[in-house]
């Protein structure tokens, strides 16, 4: 091998090892985030999946409210929502029943979605989407 053929291949491994060096991204936290704004606190609720900008909508049983998962306390955080890695939506996901510790980045407004993180989740109930009649069929 010459000197060319050498520093070519001391190049090429040099490069492979450092293009394959694993890069561990953290996980963004809820509690102790920067950006909430109050005491963290669990709510019993419903969490599904929302139709615009926050995509995850809490609703605590028994109010008339909803509160927007996000990754902070713009509509633009939405984008990121912070939650534990055992809540899982799948495409036959209708929702989420359960206890649900959550930090607020937004404060408590009438009329207004309070933007929360999650920090916890348990105690949780899946619910299905019923299946139609041509599933039932096929099985």
């Amino acid at each position: 091998m010459n000197i060319v053929e050498s520093i070519a291949v001391g190049l090429f491994m040099g490069f492979a090892t450092i293009t394959y060096v694993p890069t561990i991204a953290a996980q963004p936290k809820c509690k102790g985030n920067s950006e909430v704004m109050a005491a963290c606190y669990t709510v019993h609720g419903r969490l599904q999946l929302g139709a615009d900008t926050v995509r995850l909508w809490l609703w605590p049983v028994g109010t008339k409210r909803y509160l927007g998962v996000t990754g902070g306390p713009v509509l633009d955080d939405a984008v990121a929502p912070i939650y534990p890695q055992n809540i899982k939506f799948d495409s036959n996901t209708e929702a989420i029943f359960g206890d649900f510790e959550v930090c607020p980045f937004t404060p408590e407004r009438k009329g207004a979605m309070r933007l929360v993180c999650i920090e916890s989740a348990s105690h949780l109930v899946v619910k299905h989407w019923p299946k139609s009649a041509s599933q039932k069929h096929e099985n």
